[in-house]
């Protein structure tokens, strides 16, 4: 049987979506000052939020939400941080509206990331048709290439000149001496 540990209760229980938002946030209990945020990401369960001001790990916090055209207020609390300014937020109080409306976003995002891998996935796909097409494209290539070479009767002597000291040899002159054609770089 697996154990149970802390670790496991700080772990999200539902999907997570990025997306964009802010958010103000007011520690309980208030003092009347608001910690802007920016959302990382949401699930039903709670949010991710970037913040200029750190926050402890426990603190219980009214947290009001902006993502794209939708608002809610939420009663969370802080289950885990990265870095100095990135908290976890559960959601431990939603009213009935701002649960409604919670998971209308949820599903609207969750929407929107299947339309997202969908794109990429026939751009992957249009990618490996391209690379696949110029592969086939340099085998014909090739394959022109040495049917020429072949038609030809094997390599062509290259005009020497007296500064060429390069031996060039025919088919069955003499075996043992390899076969070089001479390239002239600079003409």
């Amino acid at each position: 049987m697996a154990e149970h540990t802390d670790a496991d209760d700080d772990r999200p229980r539902n999907p997570r979506f990025s997306c964009g938002g802010v958010a103000k946030i007011s520690l309980l209990p208030s003092n009347g000052i608001f910690l802007p945020g920016k959302i990382r990401d949401l699930s039903l369960g709670g949010c991710c939020v970037d913040t200029s001001v750190p926050i402890e790990r426990g603190a219980r916090a009214e947290i009001l939400v902006h993502v794209n055209s939708a608002s809610f207020r939420a009663v969370g609390e802080v289950r885990g941080i990265r870095g100095n300014s990135e908290a976890g937020i559960e959601f431990v109080y939603l009213s009935r509206g701002g649960k409604d409306l919670l998971a209308d976003l949820i599903a609207e995002l969750a929407r929107l990331q299947a339309i997202i891998h969908q794109l990429k996935a026939a751009r992957r796909e249009t990618e490996s048709e391209s690379f696949r097409k110029q592969l086939e494209d340099g085998k014909l290539l090739a394959a022109m290439l040495s049917e020429r070479f072949r038609s030809s009767g094997g390599p062509v002597p290259a005009e020497s000149s007296e500064t060429d000291q390069v031996a060039v040899a025919t088919p069955g002159e003499n075996p043992t001496q390899p076969l070089v054609n001479p390239v002239r770089l600079f003409i």
